[in-house]
């Protein structure tokens, strides 16, 4: 990969650190970042007026290359814009929260208040009780009357009709939970589940949890989601074993799935065989529709080698 800064009439290069491209070509995290980044952008709509700041260069393993233009800035708390080098006019908006990295990353900025992408909270409402966004019926699963309940345990009820995208309406934010309870009311064991996400979560509807067995140990497994970008959402993928105890299973080699799915929060995931399922998902970095086979293999499920 490389990365060229673009000077135009309009910018130049005095505030570039010193052997910038040497640096921005050994810097494997920056990859990453970027390919993150990219990913979890949007589309923008109408025709694109704006100055690249760096031209990128993606090539991949089988030796097909792509360029890119992107812009972020070095002020921290704005979104970033990419295109694509033959697309000019067509951007892509990177959340916040990545194009903040990528200025850390980039330009050695410091990440003051490691500032979040968020929605106004003028009208928010403290929520410091179990406020139940998922309730689901235990007994066709198990034949043991009970019920899973994904809770917001303490955080703010926000709501906003006057932006479109992925937040647009009722939004629960803050620390949730996963509550297991018996035809009584009574708990029978719960879950941490805020500690399971590197992000803050938001839910903006209540939504039914899709069960399924993956690995073929009998227990029911199911996927909990958060919006990653229009191109789809990252999945972590749990299961609930007989003890009631609940687990996460996982991934290899990262910790959650990105998959294209218009179906939000928990989906029943696309099965190959009793031991593995398969995810398919649009890549902007790399411009087309991509599919991955994950196996379990005893301790976690495994992306096969194409």
């Amino acid at each position: 990969m490389s990365l060229t800064p673009v000077t135009t009439s309009d910018q130049n290069q005095v505030d570039r650190p010193e052997h910038f491209e040497t640096l921005i070509l050994k810097d494997s995290a920056l990859i990453k970042a970027l390919s993150e980044a990219m990913n979890k952008s949007d589309k923008l709509l109408g025709e694109l007026d704006w100055a690249p700041e760096f031209k990128m260069k993606l090539v991949y393993g089988d030796g097909y290359s792509k360029d890119y233009y992107i812009a972020i800035g070095d002020e921290p708390g704005y979104k970033g814009v990419f295109t694509t080098a033959e697309n000019g006019g067509q951007g892509y908006s990177i959340p916040v929260k990545n194009s903040d990295q990528l200025r850390k990353l980039i330009f050695g900025t410091a990440d003051q208040a490691n500032i979040e992408q968020t929605e106004s909270l003028e009208s928010s409402v403290k929520v410091t009780g179990p406020v139940t966004i998922s309730h689901n019926d235990l007994y066709p699963l198990t034949n043991r009357t009970g019920f899973l309940n994904l809770q917001l345990l303490d955080g703010t009820y926000s709501e906003d009709w006057t932006i479109p995208g992925p937040l647009m309406g009722r939004n629960w934010s803050g620390r949730f939970g996963l509550v297991l309870i018996d035809n009584q009311g009574r708990t029978l064991n719960s879950f941490p589940l805020s500690e399971y996400f590197e992000d803050p979560i938001i839910f903006n509807d209540f939504f039914q949890i899709q069960f399924e067995d993956y690995n073929g140990d009998g227990d029911p497994d199911f996927t909990i989601g958060q919006y990653g970008s229009s191109n789809g959402y990252f999945y972590k993928l749990f299961t609930l074993r007989k003890n009631n105890v609940i687990e996460e299973l996982g991934i290899k080699p990262d910790s959650d799935l990105f998959i294209s799915s218009p179906k939000g929060y928990s989906i029943k995931l696309d099965k190959v065989d009793d031991h593995s399922f398969k995810r398919s998902y649009y890549d902007n970095v790399a411009g087309r529709q991509m599919e991955d086979i994950f196996q379990w293999n005893g301790s976690a499920f495994q992306k096969l080698d194409k």
